[in-house]
């Protein structure tokens, strides 16, 4: 069991030690960092639990498997005789869970399997405001499976939001020199309405959990997601070693309790929470170990080319005919009005194959499951209808 306190309330919980670190350990789920704990008891005594604690590199996740993860300087990549010699780009851009979603990794990654073999090279372009934190959840999962065979690397143009919580989930983050991530506050149903106390510590927790998985230090979390939280560092002028705070008492104040953290460029390699400004392919290449740049093929970029064209013509076209599928349709008698509106909701249940995963979101709900339910039943009462009405 172990004991700790966390603002300002004695807790305690008992389980196994899934994920131990010389600064955090996570019990049950509970992410408890080593200077809050109070008592650690179990089936090893308390001084060889701890030394134990102290021994653990902070790059091991006993959660997924036993073996080492990439320190922050160190690069994943393929075995020798295999290592790639260019990448595959994929532009996320625009809200997430809209036009920013996992389905074309997934696609490229399956090309990339199919043709190209593991340890590949795939950059995210990221160039996103935020959105949709339960479609984030589903794009961390993916990334955290393809991150297992292949190097995935996020590139910065502005990440905001559920787009920097997703940058998190990769183990290296490059930045374009006017590129800023962070700010990555959680609303509820709309901008204008905060998430509630709970919700955000809970997301602090879940957000916490993602830098440690993905080496990155977890104390930066909490000043991203409320403006009360604190975020500062100091560097060691002879090692260079970096120690974080989760209040102002570093010598560099990035977050103080007024603001939401959001990191430029130049901030983020100083505090160490970026491996590289890079504004071309060429520059990013030198920071990848690559003799030069090369995109080995374009279907990253066509698939999200493709996705795009496909959801601008769904907007385009969404008011008129959400319109006609309430009724307002045209038709010279009572029989083709019911017909066309007919037409009008049958195309819209279409959509729902084109939008894939974004339906839900994209439709306003129109095509979530229990909508699809809602116009499959329209649909019956307007042919019923019809055996009534004359031609």
């Amino acid at each position: 069991s172990v004991e700790w306190y966390e603002r300002g309330n004695r807790n305690t919980v008992e389980g196994e030690i899934t994920t131990a670190t010389t600064e955090y350990i996570v019990v049950q789920g509970e992410f408890i960092f080593i200077e809050d704990i109070i008592s650690l008891s179990g089936s090893n005594d308390a001084q060889e639990t701890t030394q134990h604690l102290a021994e653990v590199n902070d790059v091991i996740d006993t959660a997924d498997d036993d073996t080492l993860k990439p320190a922050r300087d160190e690069k994943v990549a393929a075995q020798e005789g295999e290592l790639p010699r260019g990448v595959f780009v994929l532009p996320w851009k625009g809200m997430v869970g809209d036009s920013f979603r996992c389905t074309e990794l997934r696609s490229l990654v399956e090309h990339i399997e199919t043709n190209y073999g593991l340890g590949q090279i795939i950059v995210i372009e990221v160039d996103s405001g935020g959105g949709a934190v339960s479609e984030w959840s589903e794009i961390r999962d993916v990334i955290f499976d393809v991150k297992e065979r292949h190097r995935i690397i996020a590139w910065i143009n502005k990440a905001g939001s559920g787009a920097a919580a997703t940058a998190f989930t990769m183990d290296e983050i490059y930045y374009r020199s006017y590129g800023y991530l962070g700010s990555i506050t959680m609303y509820s149903g709309n901008i204008e309405n905060v998430a509630s106390d709970e919700e955000l510590y809970a997301w602090i927790k879940e957000l916490q959990g993602v830098l440690a998985k993905s080496s990155w230090n977890p104390l930066v979390a909490g000043s991203m997601v409320k403006s009360i939280e604190a975020f500062s560092y100091d560097i060691d002028p002879v090692t260079g070693e970096i120690t974080y705070y989760d209040d102002t008492s570093g010598a560099n104040v990035l977050s103080r309790t007024d603001q939401n953290n959001m990191l430029n460029a130049e901030e983020a390699e100083h505090c160490g929470l970026s491996d590289g400004t890079a504004d071309t392919g060429e520059e990013l290449a030198k920071f990848l170990n690559l003799e030069e740049w090369v995109e080995i093929d374009q279907f990253g970029r066509e698939l999200a080319s493709d996705w795009w064209k496909t959801l601008d013509s769904w907007k385009e076209g969404q008011q008129d005919l959400m319109q006609r599928v309430q009724g307002d349709v045209d038709g010279k008698t009572q029989k083709q009005r019911l017909v066309n509106q007919i037409k009008a909701i049958e195309e819209l249940i279409r959509w729902e194959r084109k939008l894939g995963e974004t339906a839900a979101m994209a439709s306003g709900g129109a095509l979530s499951k229990d909508g699809l339910i809602r116009l499959r039943g329209m649909i019956l009462r307007l042919k019923q209808q019809l055996q009534y009405v004359e031609d």
